[in-house]
């Protein structure tokens, strides 16, 4: 811990980000998730207070998921977190409700970071949020069951078609067919990307574009072929036991399951996701976990500081050993055949849009990836999609 935290000190002495506040002292609130993210940050308050003793840090347990609103009501009344957690597609609402404040240095501060996590913190071009983790989901495999992972598709309906058995519930692959999120890929990966290829495009939805419509034929097709169970029996809970009890050879979801699996005693692998026919790979949507700096704060530049700390390559390399997220970091190694299958598929990942709309699409998209896997006409259930998206304000 000694050596870190020395690192650590040189490494702010060197960059000039954190020097000690002007006047007394300074006292910060953070806002993050209960378990090993909270280990994290009362351990970086620790190492922070030896580099930095005139600033006091508090830690408050508030969900990364909850932030959002908490800091819309608490940080007008003067009671909110100086720094705090959020997904990186609570962006835009946090935004416009002008309730974070954007980073400085921004060229020299991202240099080492994935071209994902950057775009993942941007909104209409300026970056607000500092990259703490990314996430995506990926094929998860049982090697007792299936040696190595398939890199199509239609390698897996090869599976399938000798491993099924639905009178036991025996399946080659499963996933929550009705989600939007694991969805996704038969979307992007067949052209149709979300809001455009930036994806802050409301009028380029592609919901019920050409190439989505083609990528929902092939998706309604595959019930048939290695799932065919209606949707709303093939939710998490039923694909995460069915994998777990080895009944299921391959699942696709994300590194937050890892720890379930590896309980389970499942002999895990971990690959990016098949590709369709015509494409070398598949899409993904991709999440980055970042922490924002409050415009209620009182102490700005003391904030941002301590947010540059979290983020930095030795405090994510610890985060990364302490909570199995992944650092976004170009800069940062890790020996790990799981995680590193997930960092595979990060390669294909887009992330998710921080357009406001992209409430729309849960809504509407979900109904309709239901809808179609139990046998509605694709093109009806897209354009229902796409007339909800473009009557949403």
């Amino acid at each position: 811990m000694k050596k870190i935290v020395c690192s650590i000190a040189t490494a702010v002495l060197a960059m000039n980000l954190f020097a000690a506040p002007k006047g007394g002292r300074v006292e910060l609130k953070v806002w993050e998730s209960s378990g090993p993210e909270s280990a994290f940050i009362l351990q970086a308050i620790k190492d922070y207070r030896k580099v930095n003793p005139k600033v006091k840090i508090t830690y408050e347990a508030v969900g990364h998921t909850d932030s959002r609103a908490k800091i819309e009501l608490d940080g007008p009344a003067g009671v909110g977190a100086d720094i705090f957690v959020s997904p990186h597609d609570h962006i835009g609402a946090l935004v416009a409700g002008g309730n974070v404040l954007p980073v400085d240095d921004v060229d020299n501060y991202m240099k080492e970071f994935y071209d994902m996590a950057k775009i993942g913190s941007k909104y209409d071009g300026v970056s607000y949020g500092y990259p703490l983790a990314a996430e995506t989901y990926a094929l998860f495999y049982n090697k007792a069951l299936i040696k190595n992972a398939p890199k199509s598709w239609e390698e897996i309906k090869d599976f399938a078609a000798k491993f099924n058995n639905k009178i036991e519930n025996k399946y080659a692959i499963v996933w929550a067919v009705g989600d939007g999120y694991y969805d996704y890929m038969f979307m992007d990966s067949f052209g149709a990307p979300l809001f455009g290829p930036d994806g802050n495009d409301r009028k380029q939805h592609n919901l019920n574009s050409a190439n989505a419509i083609k990528g929902l034929e092939y998706f309604k097709a595959l019930r048939k072929a290695l799932l065919d169970i209606p949707a709303a029996d093939a939710n998490g809970d039923f694909c995460n036991a069915e994998f777990a009890e080895g009944k299921a050879a391959m699942i696709i979801t994300g590194p937050w399951s890892i720890p379930t699996f590896k309980k389970a005693g499942i002999d895990l692998g971990i690959a990016r996701l098949p590709a369709f026919p015509g494409t070398d790979h598949s899409t993904s949507f991709s999440g980055v976990r970042l922490a924002f700096v409050s415009s209620y704060t009182e102490h700005p530049e003391e904030a941002k500081e301590f947010a540059k700390f979290l983020t930095s390559k030795e405090m994510l390399q610890k985060r990364y050993e302490m909570t199995d997220q992944i650092p976004p970091r170009n800069d940062i190694t890790i020996d790990n055949p799981l995680v590193n299958g997930i960092k595979e598929q990060l390669k294909y990942a887009r992330p998710m849009p921080t357009i406001p709309q992209l409430g729309t699409y849960w809504s509407a998209m979900n109904a309709a990836y239901a809808g179609i896997w139990d046998g509605d006409d694709v093109r009806t259930d897209l354009n229902a999609a796409a007339a909800a998206m473009e009557a949403a304000k």
